[in-house]
């Protein structure tokens, strides 16, 4: 994991990489807030611990900064101040958490782990929530489809077939499964339903619908 560490203070610096790379982190150090936004871009950091006091450039200035450049990425607020106004600005700004000057090292590796472990859960919680397959993507908590990334609007049961066949590609699936998984019943009467269905969700998903295939006199298949 590689952490932006950006203080003035070189005792400080050097006591934070220390216990940094004691704990096998890459380090990256910055002493003023303009180099500080400059390798924040450059080196793509996966986590800042930034001191608010800093010589050119207010931390909280530098925070909205970084928030401009990727908000994703997490801020520890460092600082000798100890104003709780000053930590719920840093807060509202977008920091994720603060610790006050003097600060225990172990305290400092305890919050950067709780952090990462947060970071961890979203990223898990997210990948079950996508099923990316080539240039089809589907987000099935906000039942979105999206083709070569842009936005492509289904109807309700026109998204069930495609995650049901995405999730389960090259899987062939006979026509009543179909009827049976989607529609949630047994369906009386001819296929024709979902014939239709098949037709106009090719279309959506143009220019991949021969990935869409007819297996004649058995059902249909999903091939990615």
């Amino acid at each position: 994991m590689k952490i932006l560490v950006v203080d003035d203070e070189k005792s400080i610096v050097n006591l934070i990489r220390m216990n940094l790379k004691l704990e096998g982190y890459e380090v990256i150090i910055s002493m003023t807030g303009t180099d500080a936004v400059d390798k924040f871009k450059r080196e793509k950091p996966e986590l800042v611990i930034l001191d608010i006091m800093l010589p050119d450039i207010s931390g909280h200035e530098i925070i909205q900064k970084f928030q401009q450049i990727d908000s994703d990425i997490p801020v520890i607020m460092l600082t000798a101040k100890c104003q709780i106004n000053d930590k719920l600005l840093g807060l509202q700004l977008g920091a994720d958490d603060y610790i006050t000057k003097p600060f225990n090292s172990t305290e400092l590796i305890l919050r950067i782990k709780a952090i990462t472990k947060r970071i961890k859960k979203k990223e898990i919680k997210a990948k079950k929530n996508e099923i990316n397959i080539k240039a089809i993507r589907i987000l099935k908590d906000e039942r979105k489809v999206f083709v070569d990334g842009k936005e492509v609007v289904t109807t309700y049961k026109e998204f069930d077939i495609l995650l049901l066949m995405m999730e389960n590609h090259n899987k062939v699936f006979t026509r009543e499964e179909l009827l049976d998984r989607v529609w949630g019943y047994e369906y009386e009467g001819n296929t024709r339903a979902v014939d239709i269905l098949i037709q106009r969700l090719r279309k959506k998903i143009s220019p991949y619908s021969e990935n869409l295939n007819t297996l004649y006199g058995v059902g249909y298949r999903l091939e990615l």
